[in-house]
């Protein structure tokens, strides 16, 4: 029985999301390389200053726009050194998410609890860092992540129950 050839309405949904949440975390493991890589060529505080020039000319425009102020407040209290981090994580996250994704869409068996884990693993990360720093940004993450975990879980039991 192929994959897409689920009896239950669910298994087809399970299934259709599951491969929107790999195409969506594949892009955003390519964007967090690509982000990786504009921050690590860069001179640090660059694009820390482009987000606050832009954010504060949005802000003139529109004093009310919650995007533009939130950028401003994050850009304001980031510092060089988070730069750093920021770099070598998007690199390392990015480039995992997007192998990890690459060998669950070939359907390889280690795929699934090898992905699980690392997500779970970047969880604890994620939430480590945000105890000690307070960046929401580690919080959409691992919320991403958690749904994501679930997916594949789904996914996973979804190709077993077809392998019997």
């Amino acid at each position: 029985m192929a994959q897409t050839d689920v009896a239950h309405p669910i298994s087809r949904w399970t299934h259709f999301s599951f491969l929107i949440s790999m195409v969506g975390k594949g892009l955003l493991g390519l964007g967090q390389i690509l982000g990786g890589l504009a921050l690590a060529v860069t001179p640090d505080g660059t694009l820390n200053s482009l987000v606050l020039r832009l954010a504060k000319l949005e802000l003139i425009e529109d004093p009310n726009d919650m995007m533009a102020q939130w950028l401003n407040t994050a850009a304001a209290a980031t510092h060089v050194a988070n730069e750093t981090f920021y770099t070598i994580y998007l690199l390392i996250h990015g480039g995992l998410n997007l192998g990890l994704v690459l060998a669950l869409l070939a359907g390889l068996k280690w795929a699934y609890p090898v992905s699980i884990w690392a997500l779970v693993a970047f969880i604890v990360y994620q939430m480590n860092k945000y105890a000690h720093t307070g960046d929401v940004v580690m919080i959409i993450l691992s919320v991403i992540d958690i749904v994501v975990i679930w997916l594949i879980w789904r996914e996973w039991k979804a190709h077993q129950r077809t392998a019997l």
